[in-house]
């Protein structure tokens, strides 16, 4: 009995210290969405990519080129998009637009809130990431492009646009 008495002991004190460093890591959390939330709207890690595997793992192109059947892949991770936190329930939300342009930045096409997340959760969510691609069939002649993003933050009412130049070859 007295075993018993004491393996509870030592269970319950591991159990308040593993709750007291989840309640300061809950702190922190807040202490950042605050900075963010605080934060101007943007794209972090803009990238042209051959190839996206999940949050901040990518292989990047080594030049902005596609070929004329190839994709067009690209990696961002939207930078301070608001939390909005009501009844302990965390929410984000943001669509994107995807713009073709030629290069004088005339539209070709253009795919409007082509991206949408909208997530809300019992825990705030910290690191997110977005890919958009475009498969060419040939019909888009050789020669240089720009992709257009424009990300769009629901709860904060801003947006953000990001243009990067590729060629098709």
């Amino acid at each position: 009995m007295k075993k018993f008495v004491i393996w509870t002991f030592v269970a319950l004190l591991a159990f308040s210290g593993a709750a007291g460093q989840e309640n300061e890591i809950l702190k922190l959390k807040e202490q950042i969405i605050e900075l963010q939330n605080n934060g101007e709207l943007g794209f972090q890690n803009f990238i042209l990519c051959s190839s996206i595997f999940t949050f901040a793992s990518y292989v990047p192109l080594s030049e902005p080129v596609i070929g004329k059947t190839g994709t067009l892949l690209v990696y961002y991770e939207p930078l301070n998009i608001f939390t909005k936190k009501e009844d302990g329930i965390y929410e984000i939300w943001y669509t994107q637009d995807m713009v073709l342009l030629n290069q004088d930045e005339t539209v070709i096409s253009e795919w409007l809130d082509i991206l949408e997340f909208h997530h809300r959760t019992n825990k705030p969510v910290m690191d997110v990431f977005a890919q958009n691609s475009l498969d060419f069939d040939g019909s888009i002649p050789p020669g240089k492009y720009k992709f257009k993003a424009v990300l769009k933050d629901k709860l904060r009412g801003d947006s953000v646009t990001k243009i990067i130049d590729f060629e098709i070859r």
